[in-house]
């Protein structure tokens, strides 16, 4: 646990001491959402090019043949300084680190020491919201003494990757270049590197200009570490001078239309206004308030500006990797964590970057017919570790072969998408045949009981990964049921309305009564003595164990006790039966909620960083208050506080922060939708005296206004921009 970041109402702030600090560089990380940085510090001495890099959203270079890493791309957040002819190499400096969550805006301040002279040092940074090609840097040097200053700034070349196995307990120390430079240019005022990732051949271009006084450019450098341009001058004391860099980063895979070159008489005010002016309209709609809990109120709008930043919400080309921006781990790939945890997000606050991210998974339907087929299977399988190009990255190939339950997930995040929305252009032209493909899938992967009518799910894993390998998960086989009935309608309504598209797809009457049967042969487990529900066929087979003997404290179990004897174990690593039933609340009585509760939350291990919200959002939907706000307050700080201990060697836990945001509106605020029209069903903790946030639903935007003794739900005036 860390308790050294400070939170205030719309910032954030932390000192430390040392140039280097993973877990603060992964809280203080900024960006615009097709790209960004982690908050490390511009002139650190000491060359860290595996963790100091640049990421942008869709930039993937190639390790092997078919496998692929999200690329840690030279960062032009690179200098240093020498004093008198003396470079600077100390280690002890002590900093202190600010993130306004207002605009992105991050600031560093320290003071380096050498040869017995002192330079007061203050940088800030911005990834531009309105314009999503520009990282904006000012650097503020003020000399305590009359000095010789010469500073080196430019592009860091050397940064490279250090692929981390998909296996959890296993390390790697060896690093990898993913970038090859290929063209250099200087002018007057700055110079351009072109920049060509390995196997996917993806061109990167960073552009740099300067804006400064006092120094002048004395020549250019370039190294095995990085290249750039070498000021030099003669500085007097107490006197500051500014360095402003504006650097545009473009690829040639660019969809985003923001992205635009600026001219020559930028500088860093203007284009942090501006930056703050798309800011201010995006906070409008995701913005949440709580009145009476101040802690709670400041680690949400953490929660929600970091959802903004890692999302690429005008790119359809991308989705959002595990760890978002903020890391390579599990080479940057896209998993369910979107579909299940984080969509609702973007859904209820800015639905065209729900589309993106659900049209994604639809221009990826041929690559997961082309996975369907490698597993020997029809229609169409979505993988467990998608890459920019929607290729399954799954190394490990009992995971890979049995997480089957992705595929019902993102038929599951369409539907949610498409019935919020209303979007029956998406519906009928993207999301039909996904549907379709993947009953297609279903109807070839369950395997028929012999005299029984009824069908049985073999070799898979629900989202309970330590239950071994199972059969007739509960969770993915309700999702399939309505994975089939979708598909079922689907092809009814295509039928009726566009029978060309039928046609195309090759439906027939006989096929969808084949799916009509599965839907009703497939096997919900319950136990038969209780009547409650399983988690799958063998679960209640496992040998118990008291969670204790196998963890104390909120870090993983599988630390310190190997995977195959968790498999073995009646314990849980995160929700699942109960993730089922708070996706899917109407399909459970409150009973049978009350008792999967009490069945399965005991056993619950928490070694996943989505568990907590996850067990939260349940807690609060069923009024069970007291757990409700104790599993809140671990997600909603478990990056802040570091909870799990692993925010800084993995970057922040997008999922986490995707399913507190609904722990909060969809938990506490009871926001749902009966008969197409929004309503409210809260349970605020005790302590919030208030909440306030704002949702779009079917084209339109309301403000809900919740408080102890009433509830205000209207429909308010929204922009063009929002619901594009």
């Amino acid at each position: 646990m860390r308790n050294d970041v400070k939170l205030d109402k719309w910032s954030i702030s932390a000192e430390s001491k040392g140039w280097t600090d993973d877990f603060l560089e992964s809280v203080f990380f900024t960006g615009n959402g097709r790209m960004g940085a982690r908050g490390h510090l511009t002139f650190e001495p000491h060359a860290r090019p595996e963790k100091t890099g640049l990421f942008i959203a869709g930039i993937f270079g190639e390790l092997k043949s078919g496998i692929t890493d999200f690329v840690n791309l030279p960062t032009p957040l690179y200098a240093w300084v020498n004093i008198d002819g003396h470079t600077i190499c100390e280690d002890d400096v002590h900093v202190y680190r600010t993130l306004d969550l207002h605009n992105g805006l991050f600031t560093a301040e320290y003071v380096l020491h050498c040869a017995g002279k002192s330079l007061q040092v203050r940088e800030e940074r911005f990834f531009s919201l309105s314009n999503t090609g520009l990282l904006v840097q000012r650097v503020t040097l003020t000399p305590c003494e009359k000095m010789d200053l010469e500073l080196f700034s430019g592009v860091h070349t050397n940064c490279c990757n250090l692929p981390i196995p998909d296996d959890q307990t296993q390390e790697n120390t060896q690093t990898v270049q993913l970038t090859e430079v290929r063209q250099k240019e200087f002018s007057d005022n700055g110079f351009s590197l072109h920049l060509l990732t390995k196997g996917t051949k993806i061109k990167i271009s960073e552009n740099m200009t300067y804006h400064m006084e006092n120094l002048q450019c004395r020549s250019t450098f370039e190294n095995d570490k990085g290249t750039g341009f070498v000021f030099a001058g003669s500085v007097s004391a107490k006197v500051p001078f500014v360095i402003e860099q504006c650097v545009f980063l473009s690829t040639s895979r660019d969809k985003d239309p923001r992205i635009h070159k600026v001219g020559s008489d930028w500088n860093f005010d203007t284009l942090l206004w501006e930056s703050e002016s798309a800011w201010s309209q995006r906070w409008q709609s995701a913005n949440i308030e709580v009145e009476g809990d101040r802690q709670a109120d400041a680690a949400l709008r953490y929660v929600i500006f970091e959802l903004i930043a890692n999302n690429s919400a005008k790119d359809s080309s991308v989705n959002i990797g595990a760890r978002g921006l903020t890391h390579t781990r599990y080479k940057g790939c896209y998993f369910w964590d979107t579909d299940m945890f984080m969509m609702p997000f973007y859904l209820y606050t800015a639905p065209e970057a729900a589309r993106n991210l659900m049209q994604y998974r639809t221009d990826a339907l041929p690559q997961a017919k082309k996975h369907a087929q490698e597993m020997n299977c029809l229609g169409a399988r979505y993988p467990w570790m998608a890459a920019y190009d929607g290729s399954e990255q799954c190394e490990s190939w009992d995971i890979g072969a049995s997480e089957l339950h992705v595929t019902a997930d993102v038929v599951h995040a369409l539907n949610q998408y498409v019935q919020t929305t209303g979007d029956e252009e998406f519906y009928i032209h993207e999301a039909a045949e996904v549907y379709i493909e993947t009953a297609r899938f279903w109807q070839s992967r369950y395997t028929p009981e012999p005299g029984t009518g009824k069908v049985n799910l073999l070799f898979c894993k629900g989202p309970d990964e330590y239950c071994g390998i199972t059969s007739n998960n509960l969770y993915t086989n309700v999702l399939v049921k309505e994975n089939l009935k979708l598909a079922k309608d689907a092809a009814d309504y295509l039928y009726q309305h566009d029978r060309p598209v039928y046609l195309r797809l090759g439906i027939t009457a006989e096929e969808v009564e084949c799916w009509n049967k599965l839907e009703h042969s497939i096997k919900l487990p319950k136990d038969p003595v209780s009547g409650h529900w399983r988690q799958d066929d063998t679960f209640h087979l496992l040998e118990p164990i008291q969670l204790s003997n196998l963890k104390q404290g909120d870090a993983a179990s599988y630390k310190c006790v190997c995977f195959d004897r968790l498999q073995r174990y009646r314990v849980i690593k995160q929700a699942d039966v109960l993730l089922l039933m708070s996706r899917l609340p109407n399909m459970f009585t409150s009973k049978e909620k009350l008792a999967a509760w009490k069945d399965f939350e005991p056993l619950c291990l928490h070694d996943s960083t989505l568990s907590f919200a996850s067990h939260a959002l349940f807690a609060a939907q069923n009024g069970l208050m007291d757990a409700a706000q104790s599993y809140f307050g671990k997600a909603a700080f478990l990056d802040l506080r570091n909870v799990m201990g692993n925010t800084g060697t993995e970057g922040l836990h997008l999922a986490c922060l995707g399913e507190t945001w609904q722990a909060a509106v969809i938990g506490f605020g009871g926001l749902s939708f009966r008969n197409g029209v929004p309503e409210l069903k809260p349970h605020l903790p005790p302590n919030w005296e208030s909440m306030h946030f704002r949702f779009f639903y079917r084209g339109k935007q309301y403000e809900a206004d919740l408080r102890q003794d009433h509830n205000l739900l209207r429909e308010v005036q929204c922009n063009e921009e929002s619901t594009t």
